[in-house]
């Protein structure tokens, strides 16, 4: 089971810097939701880490574009094959539209999107997937006061439908609440921070990255979280009581769900790092930050540096007292890993030159 989740990250740092990260909120998508489980009683279960790291992958998968000459691999063509089915539908409904764009989406494909969804959005019965639609195709390109709009309009004018075709009733009232508060408050804090960094300079910007700290998502109100002991330090593993009661039940849950929305957005996956090391899981909380800090380029980033080194040591303690069950990596895989982090690496450095010019 580690070794899925060792080969799924590898996959889903590849994705990242090869095909960028879309943002996709409460989207339509009867085949595959990509929901977090919902119990009978109405609350959501975390996946198993395992678990969430294979669905994850296969979000990063579909947004890597093949090299010429070469097939897309098979999470995208899954999704490029279901594209091509809707694009013959003559008529599209709203829901048809909504779900298309979501498939786009998924494929990196945002310009398209918004042509997809841009003509429902005068209907005269608004359609509530095309809204969050519209959000999420402006959130994937970094567009974050259109995005908060086109959701609170969406929250404003029209009302999520009563049954939802593949998720389940619980499933469904609890996308309608993270809509109502989690996702419009993501978009605020990403709006807030694009606008404080308009019109900084490389030097401003660097310095900006150095400082930055875990996304403040939690309370949805009031003073934000510090992944703290109760003496006010960093402990990989440990929350103070105080800072525990900041948090709501199904906080990891909802950063789950989150970041297979937004599954680029690399300060939502370090917040859910530090949510599984609050947890008790410093295992699953040093492997997100490993990805972090070197397939998603976030190695500048002190205070992240600091927590992964905590954690990692003590992830690293625990496997030599508790050893992981399965067969343990070779050093063949582990020069693969690192192979493949190299040349991530690499092509990271390319695209910033490129931008650059």
């Amino acid at each position: 089971m580690r070794g899925a989740a060792f080969a799924a990250g590898v996959a889903a740092l590849a994705a990242l810097l090869a095909g960028g990260g879309g943002g996709r909120a409460s989207l339509y998508s009867p085949d595959d939701p990509f929901a977090v489980p919902v119990g009978s009683d109405g609350k959501p279960a975390p996946l198993p880490f395992d678990e969430f790291k294979r669905r994850l992958a296969v979000l990063t998968n579909a947004l890597v574009e093949p090299k010429a000459g070469e097939k897309p691999n098979p999470d995208r063509a899954r999704f490029l094959d279901r594209i091509a089915k809707q694009e013959k539908v003559p008529k599209r409904t709203a829901p048809e539209a909504a779900a298309l764009a979501t498939d786009l989406l998924r494929v990196g494909q945002s310009d398209r999107a918004l042509g997809v969804l841009g003509p429902h959005a005068a209907d005269r019965r608004p359609d509530y997937f095309v809204f969050t639609g519209l959000a999420s195709a402006h959130a994937a390109r970094g567009e974050w006061a259109d995005a908060l709009r086109y959701h609170q309009e969406g929250q404003f004018d029209t009302k999520m439908p009563e049954t939802v075709k593949g998720l389940s009733k619980g499933q469904r009232d609890w996308w309608a609440r993270l809509d109502a508060d989690a996702v419009p408050r993501f978009y605020q804090i990403r709006r807030q921070e694009t606008e404080e960094r308009r019109g900084l300079g490389p030097a401003e910007r660097h310095a900006a990255d150095e400082t930055e700290d875990v996304l403040p998502l939690f309370p949805l109100s009031g003073e934000p979280v510090r992944f703290v002991n109760a003496a006010g330090e960093y402990e990989a593993g440990v929350l103070a009581p105080a800072e525990q009661a900041k948090l709501p039940p199904d906080a990891l849950a909802t950063v789950q769900q989150l970041v297979l929305w937004f599954p680029g957005d690399t300060r939502l996956y370090w917040l859910l790092a530090e949510l599984y090391a609050a947890a008790g899981d410093v295992r699953a909380a040093a492997q997100i930050l490993d990805e972090c800090t070197w397939g998603r380029q976030y190695g500048n980033r002190k205070v992240l540096v600091a927590h992964r080194h905590a954690l990692r040591a003590a992830a690293d303690a625990l496997d030599r007292v508790e050893p992981l069950e399965g067969p343990a990596f070779g050093l063949g895989t582990i020069g693969v890993y690192f192979g493949v982090v190299g040349a991530l690496a690499v092509l990271a450095l390319v695209r910033t030159v490129l931008k650059r010019r």
